[in-house]
């Protein structure tokens, strides 16, 4: 045993600079097994602690519950703790939204709604405000003082005409920046004024809370029973809201494991490839070393245990440093993360601030053993096969070797004049094998590298904006269904004095930088199809985009002419998700509601298509423009898509603002805020598959460092002997540079080529998904670029540096080389 060991350990110091190789593959392998799982977990639990800062504490609540049913889910043996709240109404307020709510302790516990100050309601003349309320009201007060308030209640399932009553200040809830940006508030109300206000039958509460997590259960095995208990009391899906944020934040999510797996499993693999195909390529050379040792008596389990302990030495230092190398990675690669989303977002400004606090540790030491051990593991898998070769040597036939290549040098082709070319073609032919394993190595991360390129060069923000919103501005209507106060604001309404008119067209198109103004008009449809409560529109599309229409279809045929007819429809794909049944052919029997009139119409689903969001609007009964203002009475324009001669102009945004602000109908985005958004998110994508990969592929250029200078040094002694002959310094490194070559353009051909191939396929599943709005395949010239310009730099590099290294040595020193 110790004398195993001790042969190992100077083998290990003998073979340095391959072992150096292999010791630099080993800690970039660990460095990754140790990044990927901190970073990821890191990251996860950084947004779960901002999460449970934010976000309620609720797993579920079912919308719509009566007082009976309230009852009878308390006593469900699954439900751990819950709360009630109901939403009285509204204050009436033009420039913001004040939901007045009752809410009893549990409740707000699971909001953790916690009162700045002051006490809960009780009395039906309590109220509990915040500064913000205050402020848009247009009052002052403090707790015990009076404030006047206009409000709405739900009744009957609207909002009621607007009522004014004096409440007492009991207490003050904080105000956000999400509230104070977006003005919205909540203010509390007592059960007294609920009941006073709302007759019992029309009492609806949300029903929040906790399943019973004892046994400790996965996300998937929570959401199953919050399921189940709804179809048990007979709630409709559409009345069950899942906290998916904090489920996730605070359980299992099966797919979190697999993930994670799958990515240590590729750096496994590319560890494996990497140090085995360094072993192999040296092994050769080392057959007489091996045929020695069984001639003076080493078994083969000594042979065996000789190569995988000279492989667990290496290891033994280059784990710890990789571990090291990691550490400080992994702090520096989550702060990137983190400070790349440049969003005013309240998670991620919350995620920043854990961060810098430190509050969060995203060191934890089973992510050190973890990575150890699978490190060990992978040297211990690329081992396996050297350690069959060089065990299965025989004693006599190792001892004839006269040469690296296993090939006697009397076998060897002659020619009758030497030049450089003869010379690489010869070298490379006699290592097949060799260099058949160095460029597959090298290729495996390469062809991985262009598969992910393609899907990044695809999603690229510009374009994902644009599939978000037709137009550089969009102005749409605002549509609110079931307010008394405002019923100027239903779409049937809507529909009678259209603020999107001829005179706003005019309005918008003679203003400075404006190039055009697409309309796009809609009308509201219902029917057995739909769930009860949807918003379904028939979505009118300007001819201007009926190519885009047509080469869009994925299922059936349609035309623009056929859609013209008003009988004819073409289905987006996305419907499908919510209903499946759907096919090309199927027909339509739907309520069309124009204004106060509505009418029965047959449909045909002439097609299905996939288009992007900004054509749909998520109005996914598509047809002619000209179809759906044949069968409105009213003007049906539902939102205008503005062309300007920029991506943005703020001058354009400030007066299409202004346009805005002064009709108090209409409301405005930008392809600006839909870019910015893409933007922020993608590069964080982008950055983190960027450092992954780049360290993937360091490891896998080892292969090709170790084939060089392995070359070289069973060659040194011969080469030397050219040299004395007349080969020049610069005729060398010009052949080391040809077989270098012969390795890059071997691994480029395999790694853009099928690389190429196989990243088709993943950017057609990724556009079938909507993942990152794709629509349109774009190769990724530039990858590929970088690719090619990496490995020539590298092989460049390191055909100098080799033959500055055998340079040093003299031709006697080289010609008397002996290993």
């Amino acid at each position: 045993m110790k004398m195993t060991t001790r042969v190992a350990f100077d083998n290990m110091k003998y073979h340095k600079s391959r072992n150096i190789l292999i010791g630099i593959a080993i800690i970039l392998t660990t460095m990754l097994l140790f990044v990927v799982p901190t970073v990821g977990k890191g990251m996860i639990d950084l947004r779960f602690a901002a999460t449970n800062r934010l976000y309620p504490a609720w797993h579920a609540l079912y919308r719509n519950v009566d007082e009976d049913t309230v009852r009878k889910l308390a006593a469900h043996h699954d439900i751990s703790r819950y709360g009630l709240r109901s939403d009285a109404g509204y204050m009436n307020l033009e420039e913001a939204s004040v939901a007045m709510l009752y809410a009893d302790r549990e409740a707000m516990e699971l909001y953790k709604m916690e009162l700045d100050r002051g006490n809960v309601p009780e009395k039906g003349d309590e109220i509990v405000v915040s500064k913000g309320i205050l402020e848009e009201l247009g009052q002052q007060g403090d707790i015990g003082d009076t404030v006047k308030v206009p409000y709405q209640i739900f009744r009957g399932g609207e909002l009621d005409l607007t009522q004014q009553k004096e409440f007492r200040i009991c207490g003050f809830l904080k105000d956000s920046k999400a509230s104070r940006k977006m003005r919205t508030y909540v203010a509390l109300v007592s059960e007294d004024f609920l009941r006073n206000e709302i007759v019992e039958e029309e009492i609806a509460f949300r029903f929040l809370l906790q399943i019973d997590d004892a046994g400790n259960p996965t996300t998937v095995e929570i959401e199953q029973k919050i399921q189940d208990i709804a179809v048990r009391f007979g709630i409709p899906e559409n009345d069950i809201n899942i906290n998916q944020d904090y489920l996730v934040a605070n359980y299992l999510d099966p797919i979190f494991i697999p993930a994670i797996i799958v990515i240590m499993a590729i750096i496994m693999l590319a560890g494996v490839i990497t140090i085995y195909s360094i072993y192999y390529v040296s092994m050769n050379h080392r057959i007489q070393e091996f045929g020695r040792m069984k001639a003076i008596g080493a078994t083969k389990r000594q042979i065996r245990q000789i190569v995988l302990r000279e492989g667990m030495c290496i290891a033994a230092f280059a784990v710890p440093a990789g571990l090291l190398a990691g550490t400080l990675v992994s702090g520096k690669v989550l702060r990137m993360f983190a400070n790349t989303d440049k969003s005013d977002d309240e998670v991620i400004k919350m995620i920043k601030e854990i961060l810098e606090s430190g509050e969060i540790n995203i060191y934890t030491w089973w992510v050190y053993l973890l990575a150890a051990a699978v490190t060990v593991c992978t040297v211990y898998f690329s081992l396996v096969r050297p350690m069959h070769v060089a065990a299965k040597i025989s004693e006599v036939e190792a001892m004839r070797m006269r040469d690296a290549g296993g090939k006697s040098k009397n076998r060897r082709k002659g020619y009758e004049y030497l030049t450089i070319g003869r010379m690489v073609c010869r070298n490379l032919a006699e290592n097949k094998k060799k260099s058949v394993i160095t460029i597959l190595a090298m290729a495996v991360t390469g062809v991985f590298l262009m598969v992910v390129a393609t899907v990044l060069s695809c999603a690229d923000p510009r374009e994902s904006a644009e599939g978000s919103v037709v137009g550089q501005y969009e102005i749409f209507s605002v549509i609110e269904e079931n307010n008394k106060e405002h019923p100027e604001r239903k779409w049937s309404e809507v529909q009678k004095d259209n603020p999107l008119n001829e005179a706003l067209v005019n309005q918008v198109e003679n203003l400075p930088g404006v190039e055009g103004v697409d309309v796009f008009s809609a009308l509201h449809v219902s029917g057995e199809l739909f769930m009860e409560g949807d918003m379904n529109f028939l979505n009118g599309i300007p001819e201007k985009y009926a190519d885009e229409l047509e080469k869009n279809i994925v299922k059936g045929k349609a035309t623009y002419e056929e859609l013209k007819s008003g009988d004819k429809i073409i289905v987006d794909r996305a419907l499908l998700f919510f209903y499946p049944d759907l096919d090309v052919g199927d027909r339509l029997n739907l309520t069309v509601h124009d204004g106060d009139r509505t009418f029965e119409k047959e449909f045909e689903i002439a097609a299905i298509g996939e288009y992007r969001s900004g054509l749909t609007n998520y109005a996914y009964l598509i047809m002619a423009k000209e179809a759906v203002d044949q069968m409105s009475e009213y003007n049906s324009s539902k939102s205008f898509h503005v062309f300007g001669d920029k991506d943005y102009d703020p001058k354009l945004h400030e007066a299409l603002k202004e346009i805005v602000d002064a009709s108090g109908r209409i409301e405005l985005t930008t392809w600006k805020e839909h870019y910015e958004q893409w933007k922020s998110s993608q590069t964080v994508i982008s950055a983190a598959c960027y450092i992954f990969l780049g360290i993937l592929a360091v490891i896998s250029v080892m292969n090709l460092v170790n084939t060089m200078i392995n070359s070289v040094r069973v060659r040194k002694k011969e080469l030397g002997m050219i040299q004395a002959i007349g080969m020049s310094d610069s005729q060398l490194m010009k052949m080391l540079q040809l077989e270098g070559l012969f390795y890059t353009l071997g691994t480029l051909l395999i790694s853009v080529g099928i690389g190429s191939l196989a990243g088709y396929p993943v950017f057609l599943y990724a556009k079938s998904q909507g993942l990152f709005e794709i629509r349109a395949y774009h190769y990724p010239v530039r990858a590929a670029v970088a690719v090619a310009a990496a490995l020539l730099l590298v092989q460049f590099l390191l055909a100098a540096g080799i033959a500055l290294s055998v340079r040093k040595d003299s031709i006697i020193e080289r010609i008397r080389f002996s290993d």
